[in-house]
């Protein structure tokens, strides 16, 4: 290893190197970032990457200026950044769009009117109501399958939680649990 001194200016968390972590490392000729294809030891690379990054770039390679090193990070932070923005967001959207689908579905439908025909469902929970997917699985669809579901639900008189079984069969949601 090249024992050259770190510029105290060039110390600090590296974005690139933790979020490009391996296609980093060969970039800077900072191979042990291959480590990442360790199973167990690729939980901590990508942290000791980030946080030792910057040091072992600079102890690797050439550079002309602190200016120069710190121009090449920063264009590896800035997608970095922008990676990590994009799977944030996707993941929300994900995540949102599959609520929608589980409170749209046949079977929370047949579930929700079920609730809403019982008396001690409006004395202890009341409309208008909102619900929340805790967990839920859906197999099959159209024409044959089943789901199992758990919701919270608020109303102005209370809140709780339901979760139903049901069985979908030749297109008929049908309650087996609830």
């Amino acid at each position: 290893m090249n024992n050259k001194e770190v510029p105290e200016q060039i110390k600090g968390l590296n974005w690139g190197a933790f979020t490009f972590n391996w296609i980093w490392g060969i970039r800077f000729r900072t191979y042990r970032a291959l480590l990442v294809f360790v199973p167990f030891v690729n939980i901590a690379m990508p942290f000791i990457l980030g946080f030792k990054g910057n040091e072992w770039a600079w102890k690797h390679n050439q550079w002309s200026s602190i200016e120069e090193f710190k121009n090449s990070q920063r264009k590896w932070s800035v997608a970095a950044a922008i990676i990590l923005a994009f799977g944030v967001i996707s993941a929300f959207i994900f995540t949102i769009s599959m609520n929608s689908s589980f409170e749209e579905s046949g079977s929370t439908k047949l579930v929700l009117s079920t609730l809403e025909s019982s008396d001690k469902f409006h004395a202890y929970i009341g409309a208008p109501y909102d619900i929340d997917l805790i967990q839920g699985i859906i197999r099959g669809y159209e024409v044959s399958g089943s789901a199992d579901m758990q919701y919270e639900i608020e109303g102005p008189k209370g809140d709780g939680r339901f979760e139903f079984k049901a069985e979908l069969s030749e297109s008929t949601w049908r309650l087996t649990c609830l």
